[in-house]
């Protein structure tokens, strides 16, 4: 089977200056992925957010330098190198100002930037403050995990009504890749849909999905096992 990661960095060619990865269930495990195959390629990565990210103690990273301060904004990174950057808060590392960000994309190949969060839920129904996608994005994954299918809409889904023990189906799926507050919210420049976690889910389930509505590239995945799901 092809791979995940690099169809997305083919996806995102001549796009990555910043990207953008919104959704829920896999964000940061593609955020990682996306900046090591830039990296390797010998692209200048930074990587940051513009909501929250779990701090470098939390979750390994894998760059060369990490900072926490204004002292990023004079550093000169060599090709191939990957820079973490975020405000230092006591239990996650928050967004820098915005401006800031802008400013230091200019000394970066690729800016991959975590712009959502969904407290942990394999799916999410935005609110009117989020994702949030700066204006100079030029590239946006949306991330859904199809590992909801079958759970309790309330449970499932961030921001979905309390006390909804509906299952997930396909048909949510769908309602949420169409809905203003839901999965395609927001994107910017190429913008591609990962349903995430497929690698759980029949082959019949799996086709099932793939022959879903959406106005943006959809593709079906798993970031785990680094696998991509092609229409039969």
């Amino acid at each position: 089977m092809p791979a995940l990661l690099p169809a997305l960095k083919t996806l995102f060619s001549h796009s990555e200056k910043c990207i953008c990865i919104t959704g829920s269930g896999g964000k940061t495990t593609a955020l990682i992925g996306l900046a090591r195959l830039f990296a390797l390629e010998g692209k200048r990565v930074l990587v940051s957010t513009t909501t929250k990210l779990q701090l470098p103690s939390q979750r390994a990273y894998g760059c060369d330098r990490y900072f926490f301060d204004d002292e990023v904004l004079s550093y000169a990174p060599d090709q191939g190198e990957r820079v973490f950057y975020a405000l230092k808060g006591e239990e996650k590392a928050l967004s820098p100002d915005v401006k800031t960000l802008h400013q230091l994309a200019e000394h970066y190949d690729v800016l991959l930037l975590e712009a959502d969060g969904a407290r942990g839920c394999e799916l999410k129904l935005h609110t009117e403050r989020d994702p949030v996608i700066p204006s100079f994005s030029t590239a946006t994954l949306a991330i859904a995990s199809v590992g909801a299918l079958g759970k309790p809409l309330s449970k499932a889904c961030f921001g979905w009504d309390e006390g909804d023990d509906q299952p997930v189906t396909a048909e949510t799926l769908s309602i949420l890749l169409s809905h203003p507050q839901g999965i395609c919210k927001g994107m910017q420049g190429t913008a591609v849909v990962l349903l995430n976690q497929a690698d759980v889910l029949t082959k019949q389930q799996r086709k099932d999905l793939q022959n879903l509505e959406c106005r943006h590239t959809l593709i079906l995945g798993s970031l785990a096992k680094n696998i991509l799901y092609e229409k039969d």
